[in-house]
């Protein structure tokens, strides 16, 4: 039979895996049911956060994406091992050791024929689809990431010119809209600070004039980025994030392509992005929505979405599932093995120690007390959502609470295991209060939570 009528296809999509060590050994029966859910479906399909390569691959940025996510190159074979089937790969820690961790990340992928989506060797190849082939159809995989770190971008390949090593980008611009009495206040400001002279200077030599042909004011830093100001409509203040138009059209013609050349399409977006510009947060930024709906318009049958290491709502679109956020599925930063000196300085520790001291001193306070977005019992939940479609259309949306064990030590924490009981019902009864907004239905039923379609 051709095609996928009258076939049935289960799909499983994951959140954040960042795998830094050996879980193949695990076995823990809560564990164990997961992997079994995992190799159940058709196809299943997670973010990978890692790169995967030695430490002699490339060297570390001088700018990270936060930890450097080393993990060695098994990981992968761990992550294969688990059921996965295919990655996402465009992150905010795509750099973390420059070209060289970006090229051998993708020399281990490809060496085990594992398809990736979202990074490449130039910017054309990191837009291009990943496909897998089932029994239910052909899947393919477009993926991009919005929490850009700069010098992470894929290169424009030209005709007398080869691209640069990098991820698939949907980048966004932030204004402040702000009353117009403020916007005077600042151009007073930046006239007394000498910025506006800067400005002149700039424009009188013939060099491009930071904001001149952009909507509103633009307050320059002369050492780094410039904040822009526009007029708010109705003098309140707000932060407004629009995305890139060349990089929305260059990712949904990719789906579009995608669309044409499988049965299934799957988008994913990899962003920290939260509310007024914040990060890591339960709540979706406008331009992620709009993105996220334009992919199923565009001919997408699930948006996966991950980055802010949380759960977000779900939503279902003209009948298409969007996932916000899947949080993390596997989270094993802290043991990550070895770390450069500039991040020991972020967090204020001698450089000449250890890892554990450094994880020490980034978790707990004097006190002993937990800190920062680790201390998020939140950060250490999940769910794994199962997608059954008949005759290409949405069918049923079963989701399996998981916890990663926010009271274990760093030693055990960080692996998937099926939740049961309390646990269960609150993870659950979070997700369905945060996809409530978007008018989508979760009962509980026996552990699991059903989305109404």
């Amino acid at each position: 039979m051709y095609g996928t009528e009258g076939e049935r296809l289960s799909m499983i999509v994951a959140g954040d895996a960042i795998v830094t060590r050996r879980i193949s050994s695990c076995e823990v029966d809560a564990f164990r049911q997961v992997v079994d859910l995992v190799r159940s479906a058709d196809v299943s399909l997670a973010n990978l956060e890692v790169l995967l390569c030695d430490y002699d691959d490339g060297y570390p940025a001088a700018q990270s994406g936060g930890t450097y996510m080393r993990a060695p190159p098994w990981v992968v074979d761990e992550l294969t091992w688990f059921g996965f089937d295919a990655f996402a790969a465009a992150t905010n820690h795509t750099g973390d050791f420059g070209i060289g961790g970006i090229e051998a990340t993708m020399a281990h992928l490809e060496n085990r024929a594992v398809p990736y989506a979202g990074l490449g060797n130039n910017l054309a190849t990191a837009r291009e689809p990943a496909y897998v082939e089932t029994a239910a159809g052909r899947v393919g995989l477009v993926a991009a990431c919005s929490t850009v770190v700069p010098g992470t971008v894929a290169g424009q390949q030209r005709s007398d010119m080869g691209g640069r090593p990098g991820l698939s980008p949907l980048r966004f611009d932030t204004a402040y809209e702000v009353p117009s009495e403020t916007i005077e206040m600042l151009r007073e400001t930046s006239e007394t600070l000498g910025l506006e002279g800067i400005k002149r200077d700039a424009k009188h030599q013939g060099f491009p004039v930071p904001g001149e042909d952009e909507e509103g004011f633009t307050l320059i830093n002369a050492d780094g980025e410039n904040v822009r100001f526009v007029e708010s409509d109705d003098g309140d203040s707000t932060v407004r994030m629009e995305p890139n138009e060349d990089d929305v059209a260059a990712i949904l013609g990719r789906i579009d392509e995608a669309s044409r050349q499988s049965d299934w399409v799957v988008a994913s977006l990899h962003g920290h992005e939260g509310e007024a510009g914040g990060l890591n947060d339960r709540v979706v930024p406008d331009f992620h929505e709009e993105f996220a709906r334009a992919c199923i318009d565009t001919g997408a049958d699930l948006f996966m979405g991950h980055g802010s290491h949380l759960l977000r709502g779900i939503e279902i679109y003209d009948g298409t599932p969007i996932f916000y956020s899947l949080g993390n599925f596997v989270m094993q930063n802290e043991t990550v093995t070895r770390l450069p000196t500039e991040l020991y300085e972020r967090y204020d520790v001698d450089p000449t120690a250890t890892p554990a001291d450094l994880f020490d001193a980034r978790v707990f306070d004097e006190e002993e007390t937990r800190i920062g977005f680790l201390s998020d019992q939140g950060f250490w939940e999940t769910v794994v959502p199962v997608c059954e479609y008949e005759d290409g259309v949405l069918d049923r949306i079963e989701l399996y609470p998981l916890e990663l064990g926010f009271e274990a030590p760093r030693s055990q924490r960080g692996r998937p295991l099926l939740a049961t009981g309390e646990t269960a019902t609150r993870i659950l009864t979070d997700v369905a209060d945060l996809s409530s907004p978007y008018g989508t239905a979760v009962s509980i039923e026996d552990g699991t939570g059903i989305v109404e379609i």
